[in-house]
């Protein structure tokens, strides 16, 4: 029976630096029928049942995994204010190995790339897929990534972007400085003004007065003409206080004086937001189709032919089940860092979603369903 729910929306929270997961135990849901002490030879029921067709969905809020990093170089810093919703960063310090979160997902060889295990089934998964460059002045942006196993052929599914992204824009703020030109024509800011070109020969851009302390690898400049903003290019290094080298040689000349801007202020908003998160699968057509709030953002297939069919073993949520502790122990359990607001698995295959905030799934066809809501009155 459904329960209408009043209050603060709460959650299962996955905290930042967590090892923590929940099992979905196939011992205690399957009976031990021939009491021979193995369940894998016993009548399943429900998910750890079914065949074919299906549709997973999840209403998430994930978190931040990148935090706020440090500046390629010396300098000023811009301040933050601190969210326990976005992992630390190795603030500026020289020696980022000192700090725990670098231990548990380093930035280098991991926290760009990391994957947040939302499901885990041996013959299913869900995560969302890091997938950024870099971290300073950016927030973790997310892919949805899909895993299923036919006939003992595994296949990985990812958005070709990401689909979960930081806000790059403000609203026009009047300031005293110059970064009021950073606006578009609807009043945005969705640029700052970082200096003034002094030279320019093939990828070489000589900027008025310490680039080092804004500028940093894989960072995008800009030049504006009227409200159109023009990349020139991303920096591969900085060049000490006066020049900065771009990826590439840009063409035309840029005469001394003109005005260069880079990205905004960037924010990871969607910390405090829900996302509805489905895949599809139909098994006449082994087609799969992954949906963010209702919008098909990938419809692929499976090339293996056969009948899919759910794991009959333990099954995980927030990790992969490994439960490892410690040094990359993120990395090693694929980590979720955000919260779960409800989960289903249905024996159908949907091809429309009325309802992203809440799942109220029919239960004549719920396979799994689990809320992690609760009454706050």
């Amino acid at each position: 029976m459904y329960q209408v729910l009043a209050g603060k929306k709460r959650s299962l929270v996955f905290p930042v630096m967590c090892n923590g997961f929940v099992k979905l135990d196939y011992s205690d849901n399957v009976v031990d029928t021939n009491s021979d002490g193995d369940t894998s030879n016993d009548i399943a029921y429900g998910l750890f049942d079914h065949e074919g067709s299906f549709t997973f969905e999840a209403i998430v809020t994930p978190y931040d995994i990148n935090g706020y990093g440090r500046q390629s170089a010396s300098g000023s810093i811009p301040s933050f204010t601190l969210s326990k919703k976005i992992m630390p960063s190795n603030s500026h310090k020289s020696t980022p190995s000192e700090y725990q979160s670098e231990l548990y997902l380093p930035v280098t060889g991991g926290r760009l790339t990391h994957e947040m295990r939302i499901f885990s089934n041996d013959k299913f998964s869900v995560s969302l897929l890091n997938a950024t460059s870099f971290n300073e002045n950016q927030p973790a942006e997310y892919k949805i990534r899909v895993s299923m196993d036919i006939g003992g052929s595994t296949q990985t599914f990812t958005t070709t972007s990401a689909v979960i992204t930081a806000n790059k824009s403000s609203m026009f703020r009047w300031q005293t400085t110059d970064n009021n030109e950073g606006f578009d024509n609807n009043g945005r800011q969705m640029f700052d003004l970082l200096s003034t070109t002094v030279s320019h020969s093939g990828a070489v851009i000589g900027l008025n007065g310490f680039a080092e302390n804004q500028c940093h690898a894989g960072q995008e400049l800009f030049i504006r003409d009227g409200f159109t903003f023009t990349s020139i290019g991303t920096i591969s290094s900085v060049n000490g206080t006066t020049s900065v080298t771009l990826n590439a040689s840009y063409s035309p000349t840029l005469s001394n004086g003109t005005k260069v801007f880079i990205h905004s202020r960037k924010e990871a908003s969607y910390i405090n937001n829900t996302y509805h998160i489905a895949c599809t699968y139909t098994q006449t057509s082994n087609r799969i189709n992954i949906f963010l709030n209702g919008i098909n953002v990938l419809s692929t297939k499976h090339t293996q032919s056969g009948t899919f069919a759910f794991g009959r073993t333990d099954s995980f949520i927030g990790a992969n089940g490994t439960g490892a502790t410690g040094t990359l122990s993120a990395i090693t359990n694929k980590q979720f860092m955000g919260e779960m607001h409800e989960m289903s698995i249905l024996n159908i295959p949907k091809t429309t979603f009325v309802n992203k905030e809440t799942l109220l799934p029919s239960l004549n066809n719920t396979l799994l369903y689990l809320r992690f809501e609760e009454i706050d009155l």
